[in-house]
């Protein structure tokens, strides 16, 4: 075998090594705790809805094709609507925006309920 040859077939196996790892999709799971926190900002303090403790809150770290499972528990005495920013959003839009808007209805005071992206 020439080198060109075992470079082609070198190649070919680390190929074939590496793709299952890139093409595996997995559910990520996170529980998102919605409470109302004292958050200081430029010497002032005012008290904020944060998740889990965090202004803004923390980031959701998926790849094309993971399905996300998020629990959404409000603490908060109002209901709530989580907006997910930079998500595209497909067959799943009803979970979000706006209450009874695009939204099919809010996270309720001292309730949980699950956000599922397909």
């Amino acid at each position: 075998m020439g080198a060109s040859q075992l470079l082609a077939l070198f190649s070919a196996f680390m190929a074939l090594c590496l793709l299952p790892h890139y093409a595996q999709a997995m559910t990520r799971r996170y529980d998102f705790n919605i409470k109302m926190q004292n958050v200081t900002r430029l010497c002032h303090t005012k008290s904020v809805v944060t998740v889990n403790g965090k202004f803004p809150g923390p980031p959701v770290v998926a790849r094309e094709g993971d399905r996300l499972l998020i629990k959404v528990t409000n603490h908060v005495p109002n209901n709530i609507t989580i907006h997910w920013h930079g998500i595209r959003q497909l067959r799943s839009g009803w979970a979000d925006g706006p209450a009874y808007i695009t939204h099919n209805a809010p996270y309720k005071p001292d309730k949980a309920m699950s956000t599922i992206s397909p």
